[in-house]
């Protein structure tokens, strides 16, 4: 099976996309979601129930795809589990052969949640880099090099005098791969980049950008609201919400996207992010030109 980080060592550009889970889904649909994603993406990646409405375990979906033979990028936060539950949860990703982990705190309940709960918090960022990757690095419980590890950051128009500190120390716990928030601002992360590159970021991480699929008129126009830091451009959302055909739209512009993210100095590749229709993020992988 082909890795994520067999990708980020031999290809110029990698590109994975998000697993659509819902409430409702099953092994089967996850298998066939796999079948389709598999050949065109580099792994996919299964989040970890960003809006708390009570999502399958992303370990739980990881196994159906690794058993499907696509490897499986897991997100774990920090919101839901303490430390002994997240423990618990990077031993099993460890035994199901899970490669790659994209690790956070996580963010704060809204009030405005279908499911509310009690955001948990019990451990650091850091800490939780620390234990997967010490879990990684033991030889009893997994094959060298252990995982690879991610976490996110914020694209924004960086200062002259910012020496992304955070960054450096996430790098220093283990993390090696930087995933943005959603972004079609090229300009925006064209600046970022830059200032990744001056800071010597791109000597020990990655970069995989976000890059949101607009599959309807109704999610163009909610997107910003649903994700705040979001960043998308006006006349992307108009574009998409004006079209006689939206979803085609967005997959064309998710295509643009991909295109121009490839000539962006450092950026290792793309994850197309919220497309329910698993055949949608195929086609602007396809429609891009991007090597399977």
């Amino acid at each position: 099976m082909k890795t994520l980080r067999d990708a980020i060592r031999q290809k110029d550009f990698v590109v994975t996309a998000e697993l659509p889970l819902e409430a409702t889904s099953t092994a089967a649909g996850i298998e066939q979601a796999a079948a389709v994603l598999g050949p065109a993406v580099d792994a996919v990646q299964v989040v970890d129930d960003r809006e708390a409405v009570g999502l399958m375990s992303p370990l739980a979906a990881a196994a159906i795809t690794i058993r499907a033979g696509v490897d499986a990028v897991v997100h774990l936060t920090g919101r839901d589990r303490n430390r002994v539950a997240l423990q618990a949860e990077l031993l099993g990703a460890a035994a199901l052969g899970v490669t790659s982990l994209v690790i956070a705190r996580g963010e704060k309940l809204s009030r405005n949640e279908f499911l509310r709960g009690k955001g948990v918090f019990d451990t650091s960022e850091a800490r939780f880099v620390g234990m997967a990757k010490r879990i990684g690095d033991d030889t009893e419980l997994m094959s060298p090099p252990g995982f690879l590890i991610g976490t996110v950051v914020t694209v924004f128009d960086p200062a002259e005098e910012w020496e992304a500190t955070r960054i450096g120390e996430s790098l220093d716990t283990g993390v090696s791969v930087l995933y943005t928030q959603p972004c079609l601002n090229t300009h925006l992360l064209g600046r970022y980049m830059q200032k990744l590159i001056e800071k010597k970021v791109l000597y020990r991480a990655s970069v995989i950008v976000d890059v949101p699929l607009l599959e309807s008129r109704e999610s163009a126009r909610d997107y910003k609201k649903n994700n705040p830091i979001a960043l998308l451009p006006d006349a992307t959302v108009k574009r998409v919400v004006d079209a006689a055909d939206p979803a085609a739209e967005g997959v064309a512009a998710c295509a643009e996207m991909l295109r121009e993210l490839r000539e962006i100095p450092g950026i290792a590749g793309a994850n197309i992010r919220g497309a329910a229709a698993v055949a949608n993020a195929v086609a602007a992988i396809k429609l891009a030109g991007l090597p399977a």
